[in-house]
């Protein structure tokens, strides 16, 4: 936060800069550095957190927005268990409060969103909390910008989100590019688990020639369990990057990245993770229609445990994602390939993560919406006594959302969720789960709610 507040100062320090004193009377040539197209926001450099975007950006507007959502839920599986059934119902209330601010060379975005989830079978409340800030700083041949996305969830990250979408505009729960997994929260989406997690992250770019650019960029995350009855294992994850990207031509660019990972666990029950990545990344934009990037390499593991030989190995880090729009449909496809912090359910594992998305347009006021995951997760590390007794889980969900928006102000939807994961060897002394001894935990959801998003109120 205190990150957040520097770049929001700088921010209005440019802008009184930008406006105070009197114009001059000519405006000078512009540096190569505002007309480089390696500084293009719309295919910004590959190497760096930002990645291209299929929508063309429109004027910018500073103000602020309310929104206000309330949803009701069938679920086969409230509490999320190993082994359980059983139909009961969960009523979800969320509201969202979104700031813009836009000066000529700084951007403050803010997002936040709050409510409760009702559960109808033990009657209990369950609070929902995230908070979302992006400040961007621009200079005559390059660009600062910090994130912060903070969530207290009741169950991981199955609520958020994946039932009727979100209020407001997503700032919470936008991923960024990089390396391969920075994006991709750690879910613990076993049991009704209270999970907070933050994750920040600091980007600069800074153009060396028009079609040349430096970036540097670091991270820190952490997730933090609060049901120690489950014996889910806290971790933090530190990121730090750095890479080259140089334009081929207007639509093909390409880049050489190195990165640094560090996986801290507690020391009961693991050590900590270190990782060396060397990447080389290329990208094809066709601007408003496709966008893809990919990127590959080795990655050399280091595992450190008190009182036992480091364990070292090398292995492969990649990360592949097309965005691409025709007509009214827009689909995205991913597949990564990384080093996560495990999920709560292991000591740090080796992830393989492929998503299909699709937004289509069925008229002017109907949007259907669907997506679908798989991960496989190995372990790095042995059992300990906590987390889960096994060598691998694999996680799986599919979705579809059904939106009508009514008049400018109102949409109502109606939503359904799955989603499994399952264990090779998960809980045999039955404690994971809320005393359930099963392997698998099953899901499925359906949803209707209600959404109001009156006009945004102009601040400039």
């Amino acid at each position: 936060m205190w990150l957040a507040l520097a770049v929001f100062s700088l921010s209005v320090w440019a802008a009184a800069q930008t406006n105070g004193g009197q114009q001059p009377a000519a405006t000078p040539a512009p540096a190569f550095g505002q007309n480089a197209p390696i500084l293009n926001p719309d295919n910004p450099p590959i190497s760096g957190l930002d990645e291209p975007g299929l929508e063309l950006k429109t004027a910018n507007r500073s103000f602020i927005a309310p929104a206000l959502q309330l949803s009701q839920s069938a679920d086969t599986n409230a509490g999320n268990r190993l082994g359980a059934s059983g139909v009961d119902g969960i009523t979800r209330f969320l509201g969202a409060l979104d700031l813009q601010r836009f000066w000529s060379k700084s951007d403050f975005l803010a997002e936040y969103l709050g409510g409760g989830a009702f559960f109808s079978r033990d009657t209990s409340v369950r609070q929902i909390q995230a908070l979302g800030v992006e400040g961007i700083t621009r200079w005559r041949t390059g660009q600062g910008t910090f994130r912060d996305s903070f969530s207290y969830l009741p169950e991981g990250a199955f609520s958020l989100g994946a039932f009727g979408g979100l209020p407001g505009l997503g700032l919470v729960s936008n991923g960024i590019g990089g390396l391969a997994g920075l994006h991709s929260a750690s879910n613990g989406t076993v049991g009704l688990v209270p999970r907070l997690s933050n994750t920040a992250s600091l980007d600069v770019v800074q153009s060396v020639t028009p079609r040349s650019a430096i970036t540097i960029a670091g991270g820190f995350s952490n997730a933090h369990y609060f049901d120690d009855t489950l014996n889910l294992i806290n971790s933090d994850q530190t990121t730090i990057q750095a890479g080259y990207s140089h334009l081929l031509n207007r639509r093909d660019q390409i880049a050489g990245v190195y990165g640094y990972q560090l996986f801290r666990f507690p020391q009961a029950t693991g050590g900590q993770v270190q990782n060396h990545i060397f990447l080389v990344r290329w990208s094809h934009m066709i601007t408003g229609k496709m966008s893809l990037v990919a990127g590959a390499g080795p990655q050399y593991t280091t595992i450190q445990f008190a009182g036992a030989p480091d364990t070292k190995h090398w292995s492969a880090n990649g990360r592949v994602q097309l965005h691409y729009r025709v007509g009214r449909t827009s689909l995205t496809v991913g597949y990564e390939k990384y080093t996560s912090s495990g999920s709560g359910f292991f000591a740090g594992s080796d992830t393989q993560r492929a998503n299909f998305g699709m937004k289509r347009e069925l008229g002017r006021t109907l949007d259907l919406l669907a997506d679908l995951g798989y991960s496989h997760n190995k372990s790095l590390q042995p059992f300990t006594g906590s987390g889960v007794a096994g060598n691998h889980y694999d996680e799986g969900y599919a979705g579809a959302i059904l939106r009508k928006h009514i008049g400018r102000v109102y949409d109502v939807f109606v939503g359904y969720r799955f989603g499994e994961a399952g264990f090779d060897n998960a809980d045999p002394l039955c404690t994971l789960g809320a005393g359930s001894c099963g392997r698998t935990s099953q899901r499925h959801a359906g949803t209707v709610g209600i959404e109001w998003h009156p006009t945004p109120t102009r601040i400039e």
